[in-house]
């Protein structure tokens, strides 16, 4: 009986999360100074991106590449990002102080407006990793997803927002959520992203929207 121990289901399995550990640990490690952040989901968004098209190469040189070319406009969206995120805390805090009934009616518009801040993310640092495109142009065409594709922004939503949700749920939610965002939460989800980007960005690359397509890593 002739069996190939390493071509099979079970070792490829084990092969798959070994990538993702090791993406998971480069996100983690390249997003440690905050502000490098946008550059590291960017270069993770790159990889991912080829794993769910077969186009994978060196995981880590593949990763290390796009973070390196992709730092200075990832870095601006992070900061825009980032910004409106803190001003959309600030403006949420805020609500507590009015009334229970207009309050209540401002979180579910503010629950929303998050919902589609998260999406916006996701698909401006997968834009950014997959077209060559201004800062600008990227931001809005992203934009324009969110609300074109929104089928796959609920469930990008879903995929991203909801498992933060559970994390947080009790303690002990929290205390194994940490552990499964080291180490391989955050590609993970990037993953899940990624085979619903495959689709939302099918037409873009057909119809040459975004300048052009990003050179293949090998």
């Amino acid at each position: 009986m002739n069996f190939n121990w390493i071509d099979n289901p079970i070792m490829r399995g084990m092969g798959r999360l070994a990538d993702f550990i090791i993406l998971n640990l480069l996100w983690v490690v390249c997003s440690i100074p905050i502000i490098t952040i946008g550059a590291s989901t960017t270069a993770l968004y790159t990889v991912m991106l080829k794993l769910v098209k077969n186009e994978e190469g060196y995981i880590a040189k593949g990763f290390l590449k796009a973070f390196k070319e992709n730092f200075k406009q990832s870095t601006i969206m992070w900061i825009i990002f980032l910004l409106i995120s803190i001003v959309f805390v600030v403006d949420f805090a805020s609500i507590k102080l009015m009334s229970d009934k207009i309050g209540g009616i401002l979180q579910i518009l503010f629950l929303f407006m998050g919902a589609l801040l998260a999406a916006w993310m996701v698909y401006a640092f997968a834009l950014q990793a997959r077209f060559v495109n201004t800062v600008k142009n990227t931001l809005k065409n992203a934009m324009i997803l969110v609300f074109a594709k929104l089928p796959f922004t609920v469930l990008i939503v879903l995929l991203t927002v909801g498992p933060v949700l559970v994390t947080f749920l009790t303690v002990r939610t929290l205390v194994i959520g940490v552990m499964v965002w080291f180490f391989a939460g955050v590609s993970l989800v990037a993953w899940l992203n990624s085979y619903l980007l495959r689709f939302v960005f099918k037409k873009l690359e057909e119809g040459g929207e975004q300048e052009s397509q990003k050179e293949e890593i090998s």
